[in-house]
């Protein structure tokens, strides 16, 4: 059982990061006084969520953040020992697996921070265990020291890229193939050149370089940002790339009331128009972004949003998300597909005359006669009046 969620929660990731638009901006800066580490999360999923972790056992309390797919899928965070861990992801880099090393199950940020203290031990962490996370993505690391680097697969072999900068800066490149090079990343390079001109660092210039290195486009954009003062064990969060709001929360403080979490979509309750609309069109991008990897798994991502997407915004899945991705495949002559879509559209809203009438036409495309007037008749069932079904159906009877 826990090999089959394992495989699941794999899955749920590689899609979370499947495409190269799909980016985060990672940000660690130190001086003598402080140590701070930030980042902007690039995506197209709406349930961004926020959770506290207390301590068990041999396991650090921790702030987590990422999504409610299924298991909590850490995006990012930090722990009570003031180490931060977060990810940047990357094409496939031919990551194989190790025989003298042991196998690793679980969510591998979760893990760093459930067990590791600082730099040495994460390096400690890596050097034993097998992660094929590092097939598809790079993992920043800083500690309360200051310490940082850059955890990655590069010439068949775990790397850690450290720097004797007071910044380390991470988006979705190999560094180790560019040691010494320009790096092709527009929001790499505006991060080095706020970050090389400070002698001493603070969380408004943290929160300055987030701002500059932010995405808004249709295909992704920064659903959140924060910053860890690891330290202090401080957490700024900022949520759909608005850096004049932020929440502050202290980590020692928050554990005192146990296991908790927040969706970030209840924490901010003050929605501009274009936060609003990524709110509406979330879902369906969700799900498509599922069937690119097959009908089942966009599927399990609807059952998810009916779900969750509720309680992180108070609304209802409409079904307009099934019927859009089920017509666009009927238009596409992807008809099997889209009945697919259709016929779980109609188990959802039975008393829909929209989703009735809709499968009745798919139906009738692909010849399945008997099916089509069952659809129609139930469309006019719901309502009588409905001239199309009652045309479609006369239509059927009579030839």
């Amino acid at each position: 059982m826990y090999i089959k969620r394992f495989i699941l929660l794999t899955f749920i990731l590689l899609i979370i990061s499947k495409t190269e638009t799909i980016s985060c901006t990672i940000i660690m800066v130190s001086d003598s006084n402080i140590a701070l580490a930030g980042s902007n999360e690039d995506s197209v999923f709406p349930l961004t969520l926020l959770w506290f972790v207390p301590a068990k056992e041999n396991n650090y309390a921790r702030i987590c953040i990422g999504y409610k797919m299924i298991f909590n899928s850490v995006q990012g965070g930090m722990n009570e020992k003031g180490l931060f861990v977060d990810g940047n992801s990357l094409g496939k880099q031919g990551w194989k697996q190790d025989e003298t090393k042991e196998a690793m199950f679980g969510s591998l940020l979760d893990k760093l921070l459930a067990t590791c203290a600082d730099i040495k031990e994460v390096k400690e962490f890596f050097n034993t265990y097998n992660t094929p996370n590092l097939d598809r993505a790079r993992i920043p690391v800083m500690d309360k020291s200051g310490a940082s680097m850059i955890v990655e697969w590069y010439n068949g072999k775990v790397v850690f890229l450290e720097t004797d900068r007071s910044y380390q800066i991470a988006t979705n490149f190999v560094g180790s193939k560019l040691l010494g090079q320009e790096k092709p990343c527009w929001r790499y390079n505006n991060a080095v050149e706020i970050l090389e001109t400070k002698d001493t660092f603070s969380v408004g210039i943290v929160r300055e370089t987030l701002e500059a290195t932010h995405l808004e486009n249709e295909n992704s954009r920064t659903v959140y940002s924060f910053i860890c003062d690891l330290k202090n064990g401080d957490v700024y969060l900022y949520n759909y790339h608005d850096y004049s709001k932020s929440l502050k929360f202290n980590l020692e403080e928050e554990i005192i009331n146990g296991q908790q979490e927040y969706y970030l979509g209840q924490l901010f309750t003050d929605r501009n128009p274009d936060y609003e609309k990524f709110i509406e069109e979330g879902p369906g991008k969700m799900i498509e972004r599922g069937y690119t990897i097959n009908n089942s798994m966009a599927l399990m991502f609807y059952s998810i949003l009916r779900t969750h997407y509720p309680k992180a915004f108070k609304k209802d899945i409409d079904i307009n998300v099934l019927s859009q991705l089920g017509m666009d495949l009927v238009g596409k002559g992807k008809l099997e597909d889209g009945i697919t879509f259709l016929e779980r559209n109609m188990l959802e809203f039975p008393d829909s005359a929209r989703s009735h009438f809709e499968l009745a036409n798919v139906y009738l495309k692909t010849n399945n006669k008997e099916k089509a007037i069952a659809e129609y008749k139930k469309t006019l069932v719901i309502n009588p009046n409905h001239k199309q079904a009652n045309q479609g159906l006369e239509n059927l009877l009579h030839h």
